[in-house]
């Protein structure tokens, strides 16, 4: 069974303006998100799950963390190979080659 990530948001200055989230489990850095917080909005650039970690569902649990924190999420210029990710997290493409997700209203 796969252990939810902490997430750790830590800004970084090197990064020229981008946010960034560690993803964390207790006793490791499993990855990280360079993103941009925008009020209940977040644009996420990139998501990386470190080799030794991936295929264990922590990108799938670290999206739906985002989805329960902030009502849209945009995943920024989706590229070919990742558009399955992206629709299975339940995001739409865009005209601009970005993928949306808003939560439903209730």
């Amino acid at each position: 069974m796969t252990r939810l990530p902490e997430l750790t948001i830590t800004p970084r200055d090197s990064l020229a303006g981008y946010d960034r989230i560690d993803i964390d489990l207790p006793e490791a850095r499993i990855g990280n998100v360079r993103c941009r917080f925008m009020g209940e909005k977040v644009v996420v650039y990139s998501i990386q799950i470190f080799p030794e970690f991936q295929r264990n569902g922590y990108a799938t649990a670290t999206i739906d963390m985002l989805k329960a924190r902030y009502e849209v999420i945009v995943a920024d210029r989706v590229r070919f190979t990742a558009r399955g990710f992206w629709e299975k997290m339940g995001f739409r493409p865009l005209p601009d080659g970005n993928w949306e997700y808003r939560r439903p209203t209730r």
